[in-house]
């Protein structure tokens, strides 16, 4: 058998007993009295510990060009008649790299009208003709007029008979008749000068504008990352190809929206990926202004959606292989601060 207990022990013991249900009945109370609130329980501000400094935050992040992807549009529904570039082809502002069918029509309405031009810009040598008719009928009325004189004289001193003096008054009014004429028709071609013109210029306009709409020409200098249509096929309001700056490729980072009080203009950064051999170096050039939802999600299928972030833009260092990776996904490191990153 057991040896009994002291008195001493028994007592020692049930009192541990006693403090130990007092306890659990006392953070019972605690528990029920925080749910039934609906407040969590606070940390005693004498306990609470303050977050350290942080050097760095990740984010997921994908490659795109400083330009962003453009999707290049034809600017009136028509059918593909030449495709002048290829995939990854280089290119340079406002270069023709689509013709669309109708633009030999319009080419040709074009040259007509270039040629209106170049006959309107003849007009000051045709109010000059007309100028020079204008002096010949006067000349021909001051004949006519001498003649008839001469004739009224003869026919006074009884020389010439009654038919020539009427004959050379009747070569006075067809002169007067031709003066008139000739007078208002250099009139109307002087003051059309300008109207002739103007018109024949406004012609050549629309026509360029008309031609214009046959091309699709590049609105930057950039790269052709991909044709989306052939040759016959008919556009409408859908892109016909998608083009961007690849010289300069820029991370957009997803960061949440709890972290990016922490980012600021000017940080540095680093961008990495499998598909690269080396990081890439930047810094952070712009912050959204908006909240929305992730899509970033890596190659992670249980990766969480919906996660509230803004959108950070960071220019990195050139880098060919980069310029290649339109979208391609990664980690970006910003560097908390305005130094240099380790």
């Amino acid at each position: 058998m057991l040896p009994a207990l002291q008195p001493r022990n028994r007592a020692s013991l049930q009192r541990g007993h006693r403090r130990t249900r007092a306890l659990l009945w006392a953070a019972l109370a605690c528990a029920l009295i925080a749910a039934g609130c609906g407040q969590p329980l606070e940390v005693p501000a004498a306990h609470a510990a303050e977050e350290p400094g942080r050097p760095s935050l990740v984010s997921l992040a994908r490659l795109e060009p400083s330009s962003r992807v453009i999707n290049v549009a034809a600017a009136s529904s028509d059918v593909i008649r030449q495709i002048l570039i290829a995939e990854g082809s280089d290119v340079v502002r406002d270069q023709i790299l689509v013709l669309l069918d109708s633009y030999p029509l319009r080419a040709a309405e074009l040259e007509a009208a270039r040629l209106e031009l170049e006959r309107a810009r003849l007009e000051p040598l045709e109010v000059e003709a007309q100028g020079a008719r204008v002096r010949a009928v006067e000349a021909e009325l001051d004949y006519a007029r001498e003649e008839v004189e001469s004739q009224e004289g003869l026919s006074r001193k009884g020389f010439s008979a009654g038919k020539e003096f009427r004959d050379a008054q009747l070569q006075v009014r067809r002169a007067e008749e031709r003066l008139h004429e000739a007078s208002a028709l250099l009139e109307r071609r002087s003051a059309n000068v300008d109207l002739v013109l103007r018109e024949a210029q406004n012609q050549v306009v629309q026509a360029e504008s008309r031609i214009e709409q046959t091309m699709i020409k590049a609105p930057l200098d950039g790269r052709v990352l991909r044709l989306l249509i052939k040759e016959g096929e008919r556009v409408d309001m859908n892109p016909v190809l998608i083009l961007g700056a690849t010289r300069n490729m820029v991370a957009v980072a997803e960061v949440h929206a709890n972290e990016i009080r922490l980012v600021e203009i000017g940080q540095k950064a680093t961008f990495t990926s499998p598909a690269l051999p080396l990081p890439l170096k930047g810094t952070v050039e712009s912050i959204g202004e908006m909240i929305f939802s992730n899509s970033v999600t890596g190659e992670d299928p249980t990766a969480p959606r919906g996660l509230r972030v803004v959108q950070v833009r960071v220019l990195l260092e050139e880098n060919e292989l980069a310029g290649r990776m339109t979208n391609l996904e990664g980690q970006l490191r910003i560097h908390l601060g305005t130094g240099e990153s380790p």
